[in-house]
This record gives structure tokens, sequence and C-alpha cells, in this order.
């Protein structure tokens, strides 16, 4: 097996070094039988174009402002004339075209976003010049049959074809082109993104213009300005001055390849970083069609001797002018704890930062300039580190992190009481693979703020306040960045310390609260009694050292292939418990399909179920101290609101995460032969699943689990000054929905409980226990959740509104699985849920004949038993679900 990956790996760095030479000669199909880098010996058609009709070159650019730089334009804004010189020699040459959303709306999309960044080549075909997106995705050495064959078997995609304006130069043969049509387009899928709201906008060509050309001998920068048009507005935009219209500016970056000398690095999956792949078709015979490339910068050692050396170029960084001097120092921070990690690899001092000058001449979305930038977005609180990278390498070559202006307001402003739209977000985003580490920290600031300010350690104004949110602000900045060094999330990693050594600041310090900075880690609070240790992540962790340790350490190899040895040993280090790692596709936004269940967002210590425990102590504790810090005369009552509403986040954080160990299976990357290696999978014991169902009935389903004080309810206030998003207009109730809330809470269990994925996995769980183990089994689960949902039928209490609610949630999810299953539920499970019909039937029966029962709860019974009745006359289903139309391997 090594031996195959070696010759794979050989065979990749045969293949990049063909590309960087050429681009590989792909496409002869959609040339005239021409490789599809190659032109004429000319840079032009081999049968050149006749001249008639078109304009001598010097009366075109007479008088016109020429730009010089890596193409030359020549522009006269008076009389709106624009012309792009192409000379022969940039002809069938590949550049890299790359575009930034510099400046939004506000509220439908943001600004400073990272667009899209490909490789481009100019081919001119009869009186038009193609601008050609080369298909890159399949590679193939070039004077092989599979090269002739992706000739035929992929497509390049043309991005525009503008008519030739000018004769060939009398000197240079260089030719004029208006770029417009290429540059003046919405390639960022702005109207095709607003088609889901039916919004009418469509990009108005008339008032589109180019507004600034910048060139060196590098790069050009363009800079567009689009108009987004309706006549007739489907939906208001609050912020806009009028809905009929809004601009955008686009910056579009055209630069050459960076020049010989990066060796690219094959990526492993045991290490999280993000990759360029490719599909290599050099070797038939390979067990695995595709090779992997890290990304990451081009860093070399300045004295490669050394065991730690300087770089010869650093990865510098540009604090923008934007950024609010408060903040600028915890910015700093942010980007310089990452060159600890970098000694890990050899290097010291590989990050440099620097400030933007308020008197600088070039823009932020240069792709020389790689920015910490601040953006408007109203109400938004989210932080974004998006890189560009060679697609032939995986070489990154720009880099802006992007941090919301609101970031830090909103934390003094509290948090909003609505917690079931945060938690979606986070479950969407991580589905797709985005980083929304910064919407969820504002709440983890805000309820450790208030927590503070209750116990009486400090406000936001104090000192400890102050350095408290800028840490905040710094452990943000230093996940982004780790984004843009090329690490993946790590929801691992927060399994390293057990809960009491969370709060020891000596080992804190040494290993981070969590082993990666890039976990979606909480504030860290300690306990009611105990000493407070560190409240936040500040820098990269074990496991971090070890990432950039794989990535950039400097390895004597000539080729990716004569890395892996010294690769292998680095990554064999996976089951060392300091360097645990799970990342995106393994979270799944918290869904039913994530298996392992210490893979967590904002949860800490190696006992998830502990901390959720803590969790909800540290949520009762703010709110029966609330009103030693909000009842002062001249504080307004939506506080005490937005402070409820962080706390029912708490209880809704264990709700996701506690059912998540029942039928869980931890999940490991190791390979076989590792040190210490594990096995890929091992199923959480009985005894944890059966904490997780004992946690869930005393904190999530008990009779006493929300009991809220009268007086505590009659203060939530929401809101009653108008906002740009509505204000009080935009509620349907003022009051908040106490039940409705509660019952959110207490549904996603059941959700996560009763679905088929995990009834499936929970039966097949039990195979997994070795003789002698016992087994956490599928009835057990049943029982278990009806004894906890149902228990005043045996104890003859009272039933309260709010179990009355959990009850009928229960009831509808069991009928659901007797009567109507989904695809993919076990047939057990139908088994599992009509005995428990009939235990309910027969037990409500009982509970009524007892004296005492209040009209509601026999009200309640009796609608229950009559569901429960048509349920079970209904016929089972035929045929019943065919288990192989489930989950597949």
């Amino acid at each position: 097996m090594r031996s195959s990956m070696a010759a794979n790996g050989w065979a990749a760095a045969l293949v990049f070094c063909v590309f960087a030479l050429s681009l590989v000669s792909q496409a002869g199909a959609w040339g005239g039988g021409e490789g599809f880098l190659h032109g004429g010996g000319n840079g032009e058609r081999s049968s050149g174009p006749k001249e008639d009709g078109l304009k001598p070159f010097e009366d075109l650019v007479k008088e016109c402002q020429r730009i010089e730089g890596l193409f030359v334009f020549h522009w006269n804004r008076d009389r709106g004339e624009l012309w792009m010189e192409i000379g022969k020699d940039q002809l069938e040459h590949p550049y890299i075209l790359a575009l930034t959303r510099e400046a939004a709306e506000g509220y439908f999309f943001d600004n400073a976003a990272l667009l899209d960044e490909s490789i481009v080549l100019l081919r001119r075909e009869g009186k038009k010049l193609h601008w050609l997106k080369p298909n890159l995705l399949f590679t193939a050495p070039g004077d092989s049959a599979f090269a002739r064959a992706l000739e035929r078997g992929v497509s390049p995609s043309l991005l525009a074809a503008l008519d030739i304006a000018s004769r060939p130069h009398p000197e240079t043969g260089a030719i004029l082109v208006d770029p417009r049509p290429l540059f003046v387009q919405d390639h960022a899928g702005v109207v095709a993104s607003l088609k889901s709201i039916k919004s009418g906008y469509s990009l108005d060509r008339d008032g589109s213009f180019v507004d600034r050309i910048q060139g060196f001998p590098e790069n050009v920068e363009i800079e567009v300005v689009l108009n987004f048009k309706t006549d007739a507005p489907e939906v208001h935009v609050p912020i806009l001055p009028d809905s009929r219209s809004f601009l955008h500016r686009y910056h579009w970056s055209l630069v050459e390849r960076p020049g010989p000398g990066y060796r690219p690095r094959l990526a492993d999956d045991r290490v999280g970083h993000f990759i360029t792949m490719l599909a290599d078709y050099s070797n038939t015979r390979s067990e695995d069609p595709y090779v992997r490339y890290v990304n990451r910068w081009r860093l070399e050692k300045k004295d490669p001797s050394a065991v730690i050396s300087e770089p010869k170029e650093p990865i510098v960084y540009w604090i923008e002018n934007r950024v609010p001097p408060e903040y600028r120092d915890a910015v700093r921070r942010g980007l310089l704890n990452w060159n600890r990690a970098f000694e890990a690899a050899g290097f010291r001092d590989a990050i440099r930062v620097e400030q933007m000058p308020d008197t600088a001449s070039w823009d932020p979305a240069d792709v020389r300039y790689h920015v910490v930038r601040w953006f408007l977005q109203p109400g938004g609180t989210y932080a974004v580190g998006p890189s560009r990278t060679d697609p032939l390498t995986g070489e990154i070559l720009d880099a802006d992190i992007r941090i919301s202006a609101d970031i830090a307001r909103v934390v003094y402003a509290e948090w909003q009481d609505q917690v079931t739209p945060l938690v979606q977000a986070g479950r969407d985003g991580m589905e797709r693979g985005e980083c929304h580490l910064g919407e969820g920290l504002v709440g983890e600031a805000a309820f450790g703020l208030h927590l503070s300010m209750a116990r009486g350690q400090f406000d936001p104004e104090s000192p400890e306040g102050r350095r408290y949110l800028e840490q905040y602000i710094e452990g943000l900045v230093c996940h982004e960045v780790g984004h843009t060094l090329g690490l993946r999330h790590n929801f691992k990693s927060s399994v390293i310390h057990s809960l009491d050594q969370l709060q020891d600041a000596a080992r804190t310090k040494e290993l981070g609260i969590t082993g990666s900075i890039m976990d979606y880690t909480p504030v860290n609070l300690a306990r009611e009694g105990e000493t407070q240790g560190e409240y936040w992540q500040l820098g990269p962790g074990v496991y971090d050292r070890w990432a950039i340790e794989y990535a950039y350490k400097p390895i004597d190899a000539a080729s990716p292939a004569e890395e892996l040895p010294a690769l292998e040993a680095i990554a064999s280090r996976c089951a060392d418990p300091l360097l645990a790692y799970a990342t995106d596709e393994d979270v799944r936004g918290m869904s039913y399909t994530a298996i392992d269940p210490t893979v967590n967002l904002f949860d800490l210590s190696s006992d998830p179920i502990g901390w959720c425990e803590a969790r909800m102590d540290l949520t009762d504790e703010l709110w029966s101290k609330m009103d030693s810090y909000l009842d002062e005369p001249g504080l307004r009552y939506p506080r005490y609101r937005s402070v409820f509403g962080q706390g029912l986040r708490e209880y809704f954080t264990a709700a996701r995460v506690v059912p998540r160990f029942i039928g869980g299976i931890y999940h490991r990357r190791d390979h076989v032969g590792d040190p210490n290696g594990r096995a890929p999978f091992e199923p959480v014991s009985a005894e944890t699943q059966r904490k997780a169902l004992a946690v869930l009935k005393e904190r999530i389903f008990a009779e006493d689990a929300f009991r809220f004080p009268p007086d505590l309810l009659n203060k939530l206030a929401p809101e009653r000054f108008p906002t740009f998003g509505g204000g009080p207009w935009s509620a349907q109730r003022i009051d908040p929905a106490v039940h409705g809330l509660v019952l959110a809470i207490q549904s996603t269990p059941l959700d996560h409980l009763y679905h088929p994925i995990t009834l499936s996995r929970l039966q097949d769980s039990e195979l997994r226990f070795r003789q002698g183990e016992k087994a956490f089994t599928m009835i057990e689960m049943f029982s278990g959740l009806r004894s906890a949902v149902w228990s005043e039928l045996e104890s003859g209490a009272t039933i309260g509104s709010m179990r009355r609610g959990l009850q009928r949630a229960h009831l509808n999810r069991l009928i659901r699985i007797a009567v109507s299953p989904e695809t993919g539920t076990p047939e057990d499970a139908i088994t599992c849920a009509r005995a428990d019909l009939k235990w309910i039937q027969k037990a409500s029966q009982a509970a009524q004949a007892r004296a005492g029962l209040d009209a509601m709860s026999r009200a309640h019974l009796d609608e229950t038993r009559e569901r429960i009745a048509a349920a079970l006359e209904s016929p089972l289903p035929r045929p019943l679900p065919d288990p192989a139309s489930g989950p597949r391997m």
C-alpha cells in the first residue's frame, strides 16, 4: 500500500510539472484540433483573420489615458471609451482572474467577500477575443492516451467573447478590445440568488460601469459598479433609501500565476486542511484517482540549515484602517498568536502584521495585500477567513479576514430572545462547510458578561470587562486567521480536558482551553464557588501546532511523493488524545447523520453531558440573580428578556448535545498500523447512554424542569423602539411564547431519538458490543422516554400545561412511527412504538380512575386514549419499510 501511495504521489508530481510548463494539452476538440493552451506559433489562430472594417490601433487610443501594468488599458472617461490592449505574447497564456465583492447593500449580501478565482486564457477566434476558463479538474501526461481522451472528454467554459476593435499595432502586433462586457456582468450571481424571494431585481447595464483601474507589473485591478434594479419591488429593504435600486462594487484582479519553486504537499485525512483536488489519469491502476494537495502559503526558510529560521518572505497581514483603533491591538494579537504554532514547523516570525495607513493609495481588495477588514452589515455578527489558491497546486495567493462591525456592539446590546433561528443557522452552515463562529460567539460573550455582572465580578466598562471583550475579539480573529492559513474546523478538540481541569489556568495556558482554535469554543465559565480560569481560547492549541507542522515543515525531498515518509511520521501521531480531530462533515450541523457525540459546536471537556449540566446550572444561577444588577432605577425591562433568552439558548444546546450519546458511536481517523492506533468505530457505552437518558429525564423532560417564577415572566418586556427591521410591528406577539419556546427545546431530543437514522444506528449498535458487554437497546430507549414523559400516569400527579404539550409531542411521534413510518425506520421501532401506545392507553385509563385528578388532566387523557385507539385501529403499514431503502454503506 505504501509503495502504491508513493507511486501515485510521484505521478502527481510529474503531472504538476507538466501543468506548470503548459497547463496540459486538454481540449483540442474545443480549439480546432490544437492543444487547448497552445495556439499558432505567433500566439494567434493559425489562419489569421482579415482586418477589414477594423480601425487603426492609434486612432482608438490617441485621446485616451494610458494605464500601464500587466495589461495596458486606454481610458477616456469623458467619452465613455475603454480599451484593453492584448499583446501577442498574452494570448494562450494562463492568468489568474479573481473577483471580490468590495461593497454591497448590507441586507441581502455583505461586502469584502472573496468570490471566484480561476485560471483564464485569452484566445483569438476570428474577430473575437475569447476569455476561456480551462477545465483543470482532470489531468494526464501530455503524451498519454488519456490526454487525447481528455481533449474530447471535458469542456472548458467561455466567460466572454469580446469584439476585436482594432487592427494589430504596427510594431507590437497588439490588439484592442472593450473589456466591459466581461467585467460588467453579474458574475456573483446576485440576480439568481434573489430569485427565491421573487424580488424582481435584474442587472441594470445602463446604470453599471467601470469605475477604477490600477496597473502594476504583475497584476491589474479593475473596479466596477453594478446597479440592480426593479420597477416594482416585491421586498421592502429597510436600510435602502429606495428599494427599487441598490449598488454593488466589485473588484477584479488579473494576476500572473506565481513563479516556479513551489512544491505542492499531499494531504492526509488524519489532519484537517483545506485541499485542492485533481482527478489524476496518469495511472489507471491506482486505488484512488484523486490527487489532493494541502492549501498553504509558500513559506521557505531563510537559513535552511537552522532548526528554526525566519522565512525568506513572511506572510504579511494588514489591519485595515477601518478597524476601530480600540480593537487593533486585539486584532494584532489574534494574528501574531500563530507565530508560536509555526515554530513547530521550524519558522520564527512567520507572520508579520502591518497597519494600513489612512493615506494608503492601495485598495484592500488588491490581491497583493492580505487584509483584516471591518465591514458594515447592520445587525451582522459574523467573521470569515476565506483565501484564494492556485487551482493547480493549492498555493495560497491571497486571503482577507472579514469581521462584522457589529461583532462587539451586539455583545453590549445583549442577545436576542429567539434561539431557534440561531440553531438553524448553525446547522445549515455546518452542512455547507461554512464558518459561523461569529454568530454563536456573540451569544457566548453576552452570556458570560451577564453572569459576571450578576456575580458582581465586572461590567463592560471596567478594566476586567474591557479585557474580556478584547480577548473575545482576539480569539475570533485568531480562528479566522487559521482558515486563511489552510486549516479546517476541528470540532473534536474540546475533549482534551476533564471538567475539573478547565479552570486550571496553568494547564490551559500550556495546552489551550481546547486543543484547537479552529473549534467553536464557548466562553469558559467557572461554576459557582470555583476559581475562574481563562475565559477564552486565544491562540493555537496543541492540535493546531501539529496541523501547521504537517503543512509547513520544510522536508528535504525532490517531489511531493518523496515527502510522504516524513509526512506519514507526522500524521501517524493522530492517536494522541491531545490531537483529537473531526470537522464539518463529522458534525454535520449537529444533525441526525452525525454519529460521534463528542463532536459538537460550543461545548467543552471530555464529558459533554456533564458540561451541559454545568451550563444549565449556570443558567439557573443567572436567572436567580438577574434582579441583583437589572433591578436598577432607569434600566429598561427588555434586558430581562434578553438574559432570559440567553438562558434558553443554553438549555437548547443541552437538548441537542445530550441525546447524541444515545445510539452514538465514537469515530476516529486512524490508519492501520498507527502507533496506539484505534479502530474507526467504538459504540458509546451502555452506561453513558443511560446517563444521557437520565439527564434528559431530569433536566429537559421533568415536571419541574421549566418552572419560571411569575414575577420573572411578567418582566420579559420586548423592545418598543422601532428598528430598520420593523421593531414592534414585526412581532405577532409582544409577550414571550413561553410554552412554545419550552416545547421547542423538549422536541429537539424527541426528533433526534425517533429519527430513522438514530433508530437504525441504535439497533445496529447492539451488534458492536463484545460478548459479555451489556448493550443499550432500542426497547430500553423507548421505555425510558415513555417513563420520563408520562410519569404522572404512575405517580397520579396533576398534569401541568407544559407536560401536556410534551406528552402530545411524544404521542405524535409514536403514532407516526406506528402508523406511517418514515423510510428507513426499523421494523423493531414500529413494534416498540405500538407497545408504548398500548401501555399509555392502559395507564391513562387507570390514572383517570384515581380520585382528585383535575378536569384539564382528565380531558387531556380522554383525548390521548381516543387518539391511540384510532391509531391502533389503523392497519399495520403494508408493506413494512424496506430496510434496504434506508441508509447504505
